[in-house]
């Protein structure tokens, strides 16, 4: 019974974490925004079955823009792959061969603390484990921090309203002063 449940719940891991990156925008959609980062030769290399320079520089900033991307579109679903991502992980790295990870709520204990305190009796024994330890540590007690904040389509609608508030305001500002200058050419 629990092993079908830990199954049940690596596999709704794996479709939240698809399902997230699937929204991703494409690196040619990262280019239009931003600006190619490749130069013209880019995909030659001075040393064969090297990348080259500027496609190492652009994947970076496709990596970034793409992280970017992830945590502000909608910062609570960003959370919630992070754990649930982070807890499949995790407790596939460390089951077997850390005796403190026996379940999938262990490594769920320990996946959450990381992303504030980072206190727990559990602790990464593995390479794997230790490097997915340290990239929710890092990215997530920013995520965490904007976990409530709205989803960016919610933030730029506000944004576009409220611009079109304040043109009102310049607007009907802008009628007085005409109707106050007329006045005072009359008088």
């Amino acid at each position: 019974m629990a092993r079908d449940l830990d199954k049940a719940a690596i596999h709704a891991m794996f479709d939240l974490l698809l399902r997230n990156l699937a929204n991703a925008p494409s690196r040619d959609a990262y280019t239009s925004r931003k600006g190619a980062y490749a130069s013209p030769s880019a995909g030659q290399s001075s040393q064969p079955g090297e990348p080259a320079p500027d496609a190492l520089i652009a994947a970076f900033q496709n990596a970034k823009s793409t992280l970017r991307d992830f945590g502000t579109r909608d910062p609570m679903d960003a959370v919630a792959t992070i754990v649930g991502a982070g807890t499949v992980l995790f407790y596939a790295a460390e089951k077997g061969k850390n005796p403190k990870v026996q379940s999938m709520w262990d490594a769920l204990a320990f996946i959450t603390t990381c992303l504030s305190v980072g206190y727990d009796q559990v602790f990464a024994k593995t390479p794997a484990g230790k490097a997915i330890a340290s990239f929710v540590m890092t990215v997530g007690p920013s995520l965490a921090a904007r976990a409530f904040d709205p989803p960016r389509a919610e933030t730029e609608r506000d944004a576009a309203n409220q611009v079109a508030a304040q043109q009102a305001v310049v607007e009907r500002l802008d009628a007085i002063l005409r109707t106050l200058q007329a006045q005072h050419a009359a008088s």
